[in-house]
């Protein structure tokens, strides 16, 4: 414990002393510090003792015995050495042995799918703060704009080229820009302290290092889901578990049918360790027995067992159809997404160019300032587009990774 203390601790500090958070930092610090993760890691480690605790009692009984007796200061020793064996048509070592193996493939997919979930949350918050900070950046520079547009009607209204009306609307879209953009900033500290909660650190103000080559391309291959995600595989083994329990149960309202076998050596003389002086035994049997109410008290549990796997069954079929939905549903927002993304991109290169045209006529007073603003809002709107819906499809990549089990940023 104290070593995984160390490293955080050491994980921590170098972050905080490169004076920037990276991604791959702060996955590794969430990674390190989730107690869900902890959580899953000891319950996959008591799975894996109870593996070893099953797979132990499959061996027979072995029993080593030594006694020594005082009777009126007579010494007497004896020893002996036995192995026994009993086993049932629904021997329970058996099947809590394969039980214990279905309980540990389940601990692994919960380890795994925790995993997958921690660092997606981790990275979706990411990406919401990328788009904060790149929407914050882009509506600074137009009230940089806004601004230079007040200056110019305020000079111009002393010239006698613009109105009362002009000035007051175009201080008016500064004090708007001002006000979205201090929203914005409070959104931002808001997924900030989220992400900084999730990883467990404290948020000493450094920049977040985004990288936007990351963000240029995307593909998204449709064709890579194979292999079933770790929900479905994790359902199918707790239904092959209840299958197990209810084959036990039924097998308990049949006859007892038993076979028990068992070989001892015991000492002849009262030196123990004697062994040329050892007798042996051993002895077989064969036992057939039945309860008359086992119909009535084991009935009902097995009843219910059966009841248990229609659920689960139920609930397998339900998720399988569930996870097709999803699948639809991720593949049409893709392709929207990315059509949209086409689409904003050539609107905004067409209203830059729309822009220019309107300042310079503006400038001459040939254009009115509303017609200006909405040239201004067209090409502003285009540009907003483009850097949510770029952050969006990032997202989708991954939450498909994630639907589908697949590594997440190709390594977790």
């Amino acid at each position: 414990m104290k070593r995984y203390l160390i490293i955080i601790i050491m994980l921590s500090a170098g972050i905080l002393a490169a004076g920037t958070y990276t991604l791959e930092d702060m996955i590794n610090a969430g990674l390190n510090n989730s107690y869900g993760i902890r959580q899953k890691q000891i319950m996959l480690k008591n799975a894996n003792l109870n593996v070893t605790s099953a797979a132990w009692n499959l061996l027979p009984d072995a029993d080593v015995n030594f006694r020594r007796t005082n009777t009126d200061e007579n010494y007497n020793n004896s020893g002996s050495f036995t192995v026994s064996r009993s086993v049932t048509l629904n021997e329970p070592t058996v099947f809590n042995y394969k039980l214990a193996r279905l309980d540990k493939t389940i601990a692994q997919f919960d380890w795994q799918q925790t995993k997958k979930e921690i660092v997606y949350g981790i990275l979706s918050s990411w990406l919401d703060i990328a788009q904060l900070q790149k929407e914050i950046s882009i509506r600074t520079a137009n009230l940089a704009v806004l601004t230079k547009i007040k200056d110019q009607s305020v000079l111009q209204q002393r010239l006698g080229q613009r109105t009362s009306f002009d000035v007051n609307q175009s201080e008016i879209n500064v004090i708007n820009a001002q006000l979205i953009i201090s929203d914005l900033k409070n959104q931002l500290a808001a997924k900030r302290a989220d992400l900084f909660y999730r990883v467990k650190l404290q948020d000493d103000g450094s920049e977040l290092e985004v990288s936007q080559d990351s963000l240029s391309t995307f593909n998204l291959d449709f064709t890579n889901d194979i292999e079933e995600p770790i929900l479905i595989k994790k359902l199918k083994q707790d239904m092959h578990k209840t299958k197990l329990d209810k084959l036990q149960q039924k097998i308990g309202l049949l006859p007892t049918l038993s076979v028990a076998g068992s070989y001892s050596q015991y000492s002849l003389t009262q030196d123990v360790l004697d062994f040329d002086n050892y007798d042996d035994t051993y002895t077989l049997s064969l036992n057939l027995s039945w309860s008359l109410w086992s119909p009535f008290n084991k009935g009902s549990n097995y009843a219910q067992i059966r009841n248990s796997l229609t659920l689960k069954q139920w609930q397998y079929e339900d998720s399988q159809s569930s996870l097709l939905i999803d699948k639809a549903n991720l593949k049409r927002e893709w392709l929207y997404l990315s059509e949209s993304l086409d689409l904003n991109k050539r609107k905004a290169a067409q209203a830059q160019i729309n822009l220019r045209y309107a300042q310079e006529k503006y400038n001459l007073g040939t254009l009115s300032l509303i017609e200006l603003d909405q040239a201004r809002i067209d090409a502003l709107d285009a540009e907003l587009a483009v850097n949510k819906i770029t952050y969006q499809l990032q997202k989708k990549i991954e939450e498909w990774n994630l639907l589908n089990s697949l590594p997440i940023l190709n390594k977790y």
